[in-house]
Formats: structure tokens, sequence, C-alpha cells
């Protein structure tokens, strides 16, 4: 999954979020900044989902993960000089302190993702299990205040974070968010990773219009060429019938020939993937991406001769709908 791409970003949130805890309808707000770290523990390094809030005892869990392991307010922002009490408290999903080997009291190191971010420590303030419905139960996740996950990703500039949640259970409250902030979307409780949810339906939307392309397209282009050859082999199939080959043994030839091409089109397919996905990989992490962006499952390559032999079985009636308008044994002979 690539998580850490660019987006819009909202500014002066501290500011913003004061205003609307001012807002009598609501419970309480507070910026969120998501973004990808590097954080190592021991000998272990794993990238994980760093999720920066203010803490408050009316703020409800947060990515699945609950808060109140962390002081509340934000002291390191010290009213926007960002040199205040650095607490270095974060709060780790289970399945990022299996894979850190961390337990409570642990120390990190944590780094941003992209070049050019800083290094700080950290120290483990709890693990907790992220609740199911988040939709990140089984990624690596850490919840840190808001301004310290700032200052390690450099956002601290310009005071930014990528959303704003709102808690409240008045009516009419979206329409009011929305109109102001100019330019944002406010989505319902459903969640923080809402957007996510949806926008994940797109991959397999994109894979399902591949396979019908290549379906489609190769049918069409495997039968064009192989029935221009049928017509060009008219003289070897008459000989065929002539020595004796009945018809199903015609018909058997001719499929087993169109599965071959499809086939070795298959493998020669299966074998392009890989190497592009590799090739995709290591200009990716040269230039912009921390990990790997493109993965080659194996089940991809039993993927890329099911359909080819899928084409290959579809263009099989054509083929043999050709090999019956041939000429007869007597006009090729003759």
């Amino acid at each position: 999954m690539v998580v850490s791409t660019a987006s819009a970003q909202l500014g002066d949130v501290h500011d913003k979020s004061a205003a609307l805890n001012d807002d009598r309808r609501i419970e309480y707000a507070t910026p969120v900044q998501i973004s990808v770290l590097k954080v190592s523990s021991g000998g272990a390094s794993e990238y994980v989902l760093g999720v920066g809030v203010v803490p408050s005892p009316k703020l409800d869990r947060v990515a699945g993960l609950p808060t109140e392991a962390l002081s509340s307010g934000d002291p390191y922002y010290a009213n926007g000089s960002y040199h205040g009490e650095w607490t270095g408290e974060a709060v780790l999903s289970a399945g990022a302190a299996e894979r850190l080997g961390a337990n409570r009291s642990a120390n990190l190191s944590v780094s941003g993702a992209v070049s050019g971010s800083g290094s700080r420590g950290l120290r483990v303030a709890a693990v907790e299990s992220a609740a199911v419905e988040s939709g990140l139960s089984g990624m690596p996740v850490m919840i840190t205040h808001l301004s310290e996950l700032q200052t390690i990703t450099g956002a601290q500039s310009g005071d930014q974070a990528d959303q704003l949640l709102v808690q409240s259970n008045a009516g009419g409250l979206r329409s009011a968010l929305e109109s102001r902030f100019p330019g944002a979307t406010a989505v319902t409780r459903s969640g923080f990773t809402a957007q996510n949810s949806v926008d994940s339906d797109l991959p397999l939307a994109m894979g399902l219009a591949a396979l019908l392309i290549a379906v489609v397209v190769g049918t069409l282009f495997v039968a064009t060429t192989q029935g221009l050859q049928v017509e060009a082999d008219s003289e070897q199939l008459a000989a065929l019938t002539a020595i004796g080959f009945s018809r199903r043994a015609r018909a058997l030839l001719l499929v087993v020939q169109a599965l071959a091409l499809t086939l070795a089109g298959g493998a020669l397919g299966i074998v392009l993937a890989y190497l592009t996905t590799a090739a995709t990989n290591y200009a990716a992490t040269r230039a912009i991406a921390p990990v790997p962006i493109a993965d080659f499952h194996p089940l991809l390559v039993g993927y890329g001769f099911v359909v080819s032999a899928l084409i290959g079985l579809l263009v099989a009636p054509y083929l043999l709908a050709m090999e019956g308008r041939t000429e007869g044994v007597a006009e090729v002979i003759r």
C-alpha cells in the first residue's frame, strides 16, 4: 500500500481546532496529521503509519487506538514556538510492536520517510490493539502528539495537518464545517479511513477492466492471426485429410496450436511483468519512494497462464469454422 503521498494540507491547525472547541455543539476537535515514519527499536526497523493528534480525555479512539496513555494537550507546540516540553510519548498498535519487537517503555528512534525529515527519540507509552472497524487492525500504526510528529516530518512550518477530527452529535454540523473551511470536505464518523476504503475499490475495478481488455484484445488478435494462418495452411490440412486424419483430429491440432501460441505469449507476459515490477521498484526507491511500490505476487503466474489458456479456448471455435471453409481435398490436390 502506498500511503505517504502528497495531498492538500490544512494550515494553522492548532488555532483552527481551538476555534472549533469553542463551539458548544462540538465535544472535541483535534488536528490529525498522517505520515509514514521509519521507526527503529534495537536492531529492528520498520515503516509505520504515524498519526499525530492533540490528546484529551474527551478524545475517542483515533485510527482504532486509544489516546489515554498520552499527556493531554500538545506541550511541545508552546503557542507556535515548538520549543516546549518534548513528551516523547507514543502509542503503538500491536502490529507495530510485534514487528519492531518493542514493548511498553521501549525507546524508539523515529524519522520521516522522505528526505529532509528530522530524527527524534520517542518512548512507548502503551501498546494497544487497533479496533477492527478502523480498517487498520493489521497495520503498524503509531499515535503521538501532533507537534512532535510535525517536527519529525517538517510540517511545523505553517502548522500543517491532513485533517481536523471533530467529535459531535449535533445535527447540521457538516454543512457548517464545510462553509467554515472552504475547499475542505466533511466526512462522517464512519471513521478516519473512510476515504481510503472507497479508494481501495479503484485497484479492483482497474484489475477487472484490465482482465476484460486483455481477453477481448487478445482473442481478437489471436483469432485474426491464426485465422489467416489456417487459410494459408489449407494445403497441409487437405493433405492431412487425404491421408486419413479425421475432422476431430484436425480440430484437436488447431486447438493445440492456438493454446501453444497463447500460453507462450502468457509466459512472455509473465516475464515482462516481473521485470517491469523490479525496474519500477528500483526507479521509485532511488527517486521518491521509501519502500517498493509494486509487488509481483506468485499467484500472478497462475493468473497469466489461466487468462492465456482462456484466450486460446475462445479462439478455437473460430479456427474450426475457418478450417471448415477451406477448399476440399480434390481442389487442393488439383
